[in-house]
């Protein structure tokens, strides 16, 4: 391998033309990227709610929505799926709503839910939601 970059860089330094700058330049990009140690992207993960409200307490019912969707989109939430159960073909309806979003990294929402900014919220959730579920699903290998 040495050899050969010590080839073209005398072909580089004689031609001087872009073709051989291009040719040494992708050589050594290769050659770079064939030296790094892969690392395993960061585990993407699916946000899965399950809920119904308290309907004595819709207000902070609405707050704690209307607080918690930012911060679960600054960490780079998709929103997926925002449902309202209407009707059920086998087993019993145990929750009103579904919410399905999808994140980039588990280990954000994670750290989300455990910051002071979503503790905060956290009176409100259990006013507002008579039941509610926060799942976590990963892809299958």
């Amino acid at each position: 391998m040495k050899k050969t970059l010590l080839l073209i860089i005398i072909v580089f330094s004689t031609i001087h033309s872009s073709n051989a700058k291009d040719i040494f330049y992708s050589i050594h990009q290769k050659s770079l990227h064939q030296k790094m140690p892969q690392q395993d992207p960061p585990t993407k993960t699916t946000l899965i709610v399950t809920s119904s409200p308290n309907l004595d307490e819709i207000e902070a019912l609405q707050k704690y929505v209307k607080e918690v969707m930012p911060l679960l989109l600054d960490i780079g939430g998709t929103v997926i799926k925002r449902s309202k159960i209407e009707d059920v073909y086998h087993g019993e309806q145990k929750f009103v709503f579904l919410l399905v979003m999808d994140f980039p990294s588990k280990e954000n929402v994670i750290n989300l839910l455990n910051s002071k900014a979503y503790q905060n919220l956290i009176p409100n959730r259990d006013k507002g939601f008579s039941e509610i579920n926060i799942l976590f699903a990963d892809d299958l290998p």
